[in-house]
């Protein structure tokens, strides 16, 4: 796929998880505009300074989503929280190998913290517009259910998708009706690796921070997984 410079302008900003936004923008240029789900852009801040974002949205989607969570002291973060409709931001892309494979017998598991669910989304909404979607599941961790974006859409991304939220924190009380199988435990994502079953169909697809998907690869490598069934997306 080539890669492209453009123009995209925001349309709509909503925070969806604690110190997360979600950022819909139209592409201004190039049109037409295409990406395989999974894959990034790379957006510029002043004259020098660039950052990588994983397109949440899928390839037929418009307007095009990302999921941005505010870090503090951060060059662009500081320029997103202070972002209105209307700004234009420059990019290139789209670019990224991280993508579904073909393998059609495959079991998809999804492993994300943070805003690393957005090229899972992604990936999974294009997976279940299918005519035979493989089937799936989702590890998706992180301090709360109020630290997780897209919560409140799971149940609308695949009726099927077996759910696991791993909460660093105590979990609530009340926890909400998701709609799907969900199982939720006060635990890291690891912990339900660990207790898997594997088996030679299994595929995992891993998106977070750098030490959330390092330490899984090397656990499913420890456990037997062979690094070809292990595809990999590292926020830094």
């Amino acid at each position: 796929m080539n890669i492209v410079e453009g123009t995209l302008t925001i349309l709509s900003i909503q925070e969806v998880a604690y110190n997360t936004k979600k950022f819909l923008f139209s592409v201004e240029s190039p049109t037409p505009f295409s990406f395989v789900a999974g894959q990034f852009l790379s957006l510029q801040f002043g004259s020098t300074v660039w950052r990588a974002y994983s397109i949440a949205s899928t390839p037929e989607d418009h307007p095009i989503e990302f999921i941005i969570k505010f870090v503090e002291g951060g060059t662009a973060s500081t320029i997103w929280w202070n972002a209105k409709v209307g700004d234009k931001f420059h990019f290139k892309g789209p670019f990224g190998g991280f993508q579904l494979s073909k393998n059609l017998d495959a079991h998809l598991v999804f492993c994300a913290t943070g805003t690393g669910i957005a090229p899972i989304r992604s990936m999974i909404l294009v997976e279940n517009k299918k005519s035979k979607p493989r089937s799936m599941e989702l590890l998706y961790g992180g301090k709360s259910i109020d630290n997780l974006a897209y919560i409140d859409e799971l149940s609308g991304w695949d009726t099927r998708l077996q759910v696991k939220l791993g909460l660093s924190q105590k979990i609530e009380l009340k926890l909400r009706d998701f709609g799907i199988q969900t199982q939720v435990q006060n635990c890291r994502i690891t912990k339900f690796l660990e207790e898997r079953t594997y088996s030679p169909n299994d595929e995992f697809y891993i998106c977070g921070n750098g030490d959330m998907v390092k330490s899984v690869s090397e656990l499913l490598q420890t456990m037997g997984v062979n690094k070809s069934k292990i595809f990999m997306e590292r926020f830094n």
